[in-house]
């Protein structure tokens, strides 16, 4: 794989930590360093660090102006870190872009997709001892802040704009039909592990999509470092392996995702792929 020796190490020391013990900012980092050789990885921690610094400033400078410590408070302290002091937005013109799902590149430009903004936001509130999770709606993921109860979802690349059920339910409807309803799965939180997969998910296709399947498979090795029990990369790595003549490889990671995968119809088609390798050999 195409990655150095100690991120290798720390990417796989990452698959055993508890989420409360991941560094989300440093594990975001790691997983893209690899395609950035030679660009020191400390000033971007650095980064991050001064992005904490003012969301606990600010939350101080609220409580002490007599705010109250519930969740609006932190919310706004992190709006005002991310949105008002780094001007952190959504990346319209390169939504669909390497580059906007990139966390290097995303700092780089202080532009992202909703999915990269959300991470710097649960990074921020982390490094503060919050809560704050990722919430992946359909065609859209946002952020989930609570405290003492109290939920609120938000969505950062609308500056931190507090959704109602309303908001919610017309995102829903927008993405999935005049049908569709609200559903508890929608609002099931993402943790730190989960919510970088989903990042590197955006990246990996987006380099499928390029036809670049030898950095789309490098991607879903670190993904597979990480998480080790997520099955369906098995697959990925099956037919990405398959397209660059690597037969072996191919054969050897959709038996086993034959062996994991709980579904009938996902072992048959790659039971359907395995015979037309075999059938090439």
């Amino acid at each position: 794989m195409n990655a150095d020796a100690p991120i290798i190490n720390a990417l796989m020391q990452y698959a055993n930590h508890p989420d409360k013990d991941i560094d989300l900012g440093a594990l975001a980092l790691a997983m893209v360093a690899p395609d950035h050789k030679g660009r020191p990885v400390d000033r971007y921690l650095r980064h991050f660090q001064k992005i904490s610094d003012e969301v606990s400033g600010r939350y101080d400078a609220l409580i002490s102006d007599g705010a109250a410590d519930d969740a609006g408070v932190r919310l706004a302290a992190l709006k005002y870190a991310l949105s008002d002091v780094y001007d952190y937005r959504v990346d319209e013109a390169h939504y669909e872009m390497l580059e906007s799902a990139d966390i290097m590149r995303v700092v780089d430009r202080s532009k992202g997709c909703p999915n990269a903004l959300c991470l710097l936001y649960m990074d921020a509130a982390r490094k503060a001892g919050w809560l704050v999770e990722g919430v992946n709606f359909p065609n859209l993921f946002l952020c989930r802040l609570e405290h003492e109860g109290v939920r609120i979802i938000f969505d950062p690349s609308q500056q931190c704009k507090i959704l109602e059920a309303h908001d919610l339910r017309g995102i829903v409807k927008d993405a999935l039909g005049d049908g569709a309803e609200l559903s508890t799965d929608y609002f099931d939180g993402l943790d730190a592990r989960e919510s970088v997969i989903h990042l590197c998910n955006h990246l990996k296709h987006r380099r499928i999509a390029m036809g670049d399947y030898a950095s789309a498979l490098n991607m879903i090795l670190r993904m597979r470092m990480i998480s080790p029990d997520e099955y369906r990369l098995l697959l990925d790595a099956g037919v990405l392996y398959a397209r660059l003549g690597n037969v072996p490889e191919a054969i050897e990671c959709l038996n086993e995702y034959i062996e994991r995968a709980p579904n009938h119809y996902d072992r048959q088609e790659a039971r359907l792929l395995l015979d037309e390798l075999f059938s090439d050999l």
